[in-house]
């Protein structure tokens, strides 16, 4: 999921919040939903712990609330 993130963010010109990232990743067919019931959450805690431990994380927080960009 994070990388079909990254495929939705490059195609993205402004930042956008997790649940706008998942269903443009659905709709795009990037990928496929796995039935688990907070897929935006997942990705969230993804993101985040992919900024904690990468030296260059591939997505990046902005100050609007919520919401990621490409770094």
């Amino acid at each position: 999921l994070r990388d079909a993130a990254v495929a939705v963010l490059r195609r993205s010109e402004q930042p956008l919040h997790p649940r706008e990232i998942v269903a443009r990743a659905v709709a795009l067919g990037l990928w496929t939903p796995t039935g688990a019931k907070t897929p935006e959450q997942t990705l969230y805690g993804a993101i985040f712990r992919e900024m904690a431990t990468k030296e260059q994380p591939r997505i990046v927080k902005v100050e609007q609330k919520g919401k990621f960009r490409l770094a």
